[in-house]
């Protein structure tokens, strides 16, 4: 037996069942102060596995910092065993999908919007205009036989300018109209969901009552029995000149048709419009100038779209009509979508440069863009919601102090089956 053993073998047998080591005296006798008291020997030496420290288990014990430092396979461990622990994963996870959701706010809407405001501030520099040679509807106006340019609305029509007290109706109302299309049906069931009375309130109509719809005829008889305003539309324009070239011919309606196949349909309706129905829709401007809403400064009616920065009686009536899109560069209007940017958008961004001006700002109710639908801007207001392809009909609404709401019906596919 070695002197370890022996040693260890004394310890054992001096430690009580209460696990305390106790001084080898007599233990009959008082215990002392401090009966428990220190080993002579570490406690580690006592330890009986004495081939512990050679151990693979125990190495990194006594491994030195220098050792780890210089050591690249313990440092890769650490990496590993860093990267592999479920916490690191999990933040990794965390902060990888962070900067994912920032690059993706970036690139598809911030930026894209800081491009875009940049290209609306460039395009309204009263600089540029010389550049482009002068800005579109700025030189002449272009001029449509039996077209009228623009009217002004009564003002008795006009809402109070302050909103009426509490247990107080609403005196007077302006109910625009979205594009109707012959859809008299939709048109009826909206009037009496916003509980039309023609004698306090007064219907606007956006342009195109007629065509592709059931009963256009029907459409216009109704505006005129409730003396409707209204502005001309693209098709309510087709069909007017279709009118014209017919009753101002010699061509039959068959020769008419060989030769314009694809206004027959148009040309069967111009022949079913009466004379009073045909000068009611040829007396709707191509613009109608509301007058001042409280809230909305000067309100405009077009039916496609206003060129910003051109006075109302200088404005192109078939761009009017027809636009759905501008040129940002030279201002140039256009009936096609992607031509240049929407138009609303630089009318809004002029509109909103325009606060401090003298002349106030403008807001324009519209039609004729049905793929956008309802569109409620800040100095546009967008009504046509495709009611003749079943979308809705689309009413909205200015009461006194400048109130305003949005009602709807939906309406019945008129274009099932077309192209």
């Amino acid at each position: 037996m070695t002197d370890r053993e022996r040693e260890a073998l004394e310890f054992s047998d001096d430690v009580s069942e209460d696990g305390l080591y106790h001084h080898p005296t007599s233990s009959s006798s008082p215990s002392p102060p401090g009966r428990f008291t220190r080993f002579a020997r570490p406690l580690i030496d006592y330890v009986r596995n004495a081939d512990w420290q050679p151990g693979a288990k125990y190495t990194h014990l006594t491994s030195s910092v220098s050792d780890r430092s210089e050591s690249p396979k313990k440092w890769a461990a650490m990496v590993v065993s860093i990267v592999t622990a479920p916490r690191f994963r999990r933040y990794v996870v965390v902060y990888l999908g962070l900067v994912l959701a920032c690059w993706i706010g970036w690139q598809y809407f911030l930026f894209p919007r800081l491009k875009e405001n940049s290209a609306l501030l460039h395009s309204l520099d009263p600089k540029q205009r010389n550049k482009a040679g002068g800005w579109f509807g700025t030189s002449a106006l272009p001029q449509l036989e039996d077209v009228i340019q623009l009217k002004e609305l009564d003002k008795a029509f006009l809402p109070a300018k302050m909103a009426p007290e509490e247990g107080q109706s609403n005196e007077r109302r302006l109910i625009f109209v979205g594009d109707v299309h012959g859809c008299k049906t939709e048109l009826e069931q909206l009037l009496d969901k916003v509980s039309f009375d023609a004698e306090h309130d007064h219907l606007i109509f956006t342009g195109d009552l007629i065509e592709k719809g059931p009963d256009s005829a029907g459409v216009v008889d109704l505006a005129r029995d409730y003396n409707a305003s209204c502005v001309r539309g693209n098709h309510d324009d087709r069909v007017l000149v279709l009118r014209h070239e017919m009753l101002s011919s010699n061509l039959t309606d068959e020769e008419l048709n060989t030769y314009h196949p694809l206004d027959a349909k148009s040309r069967k309706l111009a022949r079913e419009l009466t004379d009073e129905q045909a000068d009611y829709l040829g007396d709707c401007p191509v613009i109608l100038n509301v007058g001042p809403v409280a809230n909305m400064g000067q309100v405009v009616v077009a039916h496609g779209g206003l060129v910003p920065g051109v006075d109302l009686d200088k404005q192109d009536p078939f761009s009017v009509m027809n636009m759905l899109s501008i040129d940002l560069a030279t201002h140039v209007p256009s009936p096609v979508r992607d031509k240049g940017m929407k138009w609303t958008k630089l009318f809004n961004k002029h509109q909103s440069l325009a606060l401090s001006s003298k002349n106030g700002v403008t807001t324009v109710i519209y039609g004729h863009d049905a793929k956008s639908g309802l569109s409620l801007k800040e100095y546009t207001k967008g009504i046509d919601s495709g009611c003749v392809k079943g979308g809705k009909l689309t009413a909205y609404v200015i009461s006194d102090g400048g109130e305003e709401k949005t009602v709807q019906v939906r309406c019945q596919n008129y274009m099932k089956g077309e192209t």
